[in-house]
């Protein structure tokens, strides 16, 4: 697998996009953003909850809050993570189809999209608490199945899993260095206060787009 060869692909794909890729991570961000500060609200919350010692009756309107948002997040974290996804896929394609309600395209599919998203996370989880490689090794081998769904809606959630694990047999390696190839540019979004994720997520993502295009048969 030629790694520049994909990396190179992918920046004349988002030059070539008709929907600017940068804008749409930019609205992600935004939503994203929006949901982190709430996150922080409610972790004051808490700090000035534990610090007066109070009572149950002063902690039930925290743990309602807590629980809604929760999965207000998860809802919309899936909607987006899945949609973001669907949309470099079809940049990576030049698929003319795309525009910025791909960001919210697995809404036709959602109880699937947060039933992966869910399997994904418990059986890397899983997998971690036995050891930190066997976690990783987990993700790397689960790392297709949100592009096989995005691609696929009718797929079940176990067959995009297993589809995933056949996709990556004896790929796990390559896809590992891959992802790792990235890890300057991730710094610089880090060193930028997450500015330059603008340039880099996209990059990224449509990179790893044109990897699961490569490898899918």
């Amino acid at each position: 697998m030629n790694r520049e060869a994909l990396k190179a692909d992918a920046k004349s794909a988002m030059k070539q996009a008709l929907i600017n890729p940068y804008l749409v991570t930019v609205i992600m961000g935004v939503i994203l953003t929006v949901l982190s500060v709430i996150q922080l609200f409610l972790d004051k919350w808490q700090k000035i909850l534990e610090n007066s010692q109070a009572g149950f009756d002063q902690w039930r309107p925290y743990i309602i809050f807590s629980i809604i948002f929760f999965l207000i997040y998860f809802i919309l974290s899936t909607l987006l993570d899945f949609g973001y996804l669907s949309y470099c896929l079809k940049v990576a394609k030049r698929d003319e189809s795309m525009s910025y309600g791909d960001l919210f395209s697995s809404t036709s599919y959602l109880l699937k999209a947060l039933g992966l998203s869910f399997m994904m996370g418990l059986f890397i989880t899983l997998w971690s608490i036995l050891l930190i490689i066997p976690g990783i090794i987990a993700a790397l081998r689960y790392s297709q199945a949100i592009f096989i769904m995005v691609e696929n809606p009718d797929k079940g959630i176990f067959q995009c899993i297993e589809e995933s694990k056949d996709m990556m047999d004896g790929r796990l390696w390559e896809f590992f260095v891959l992802s790792l190839s990235f890890i300057l540019w991730h710094l610089l979004a880090m060193i930028t206060c997450c500015l330059a994720y603008i340039y880099v997520y996209p990059y990224v993502t449509v990179t790893l787009a044109n990897y699961y295009n490569e490898i899918k048969g």
